[in-house]
């Protein structure tokens, strides 16, 4: 745990900073809390082939609804940290287990359907799916 302080005229502000996630708490013992908290595996690494898995998405543009599973390449990986509560309730089923873990957050790189341009978003690993693994 990494302590921080901050000089502001006329007063000090202490603050402690997880060290796994980096997010700054007021409390030390909040942070050591933090800290002691899982750490989702990495599934997969920039430059991994991955589908989506789980939601459907729309291109709209031209007007018709075009449904569709993206699939791109892992830009990039984001994490860790600390997930938000719709990410623990849906794709987690609420597990006492798996919960108050670190995540990893990717960014995969996918065309879209209807106007063939290159589109970014932001997945958990629950959501995809590995097709092909980057050659090492």
């Amino acid at each position: 745990m990494k302590k921080i302080i901050t000089v502001v005229p006329r007063r000090v502000i202490h603050s402690y900073q997880c060290e796994t996630c980096g997010t700054k708490y007021s409390k030390k013992e909040q942070a050591q809390k933090c800290e002691a908290r899982i750490k989702e595996k990495k599934f997969f690494k920039k430059g991994d082939l991955v589908k989506g898995s789980a939601e459907y998405h729309a291109c709209n543009h031209t007007g018709t609804d075009l449904s569709f599973l993206p699939k791109g390449k892992v830009i990039r990986v984001i994490g860790p940290i600390l997930p938000d509560y719709e990410y623990e309730v849906k794709w987690l089923g609420a597990k006492a287990e798996r919960l108050n873990g670190h995540i990893y957050l990717y960014e995969v790189e996918f065309p879209c359907k209807c106007r063939r341009v290159t589109r970014y978003y932001l997945f958990r690993s629950p959501e995809l799916k590995l097709v092909k693994v980057k050659n090492r």
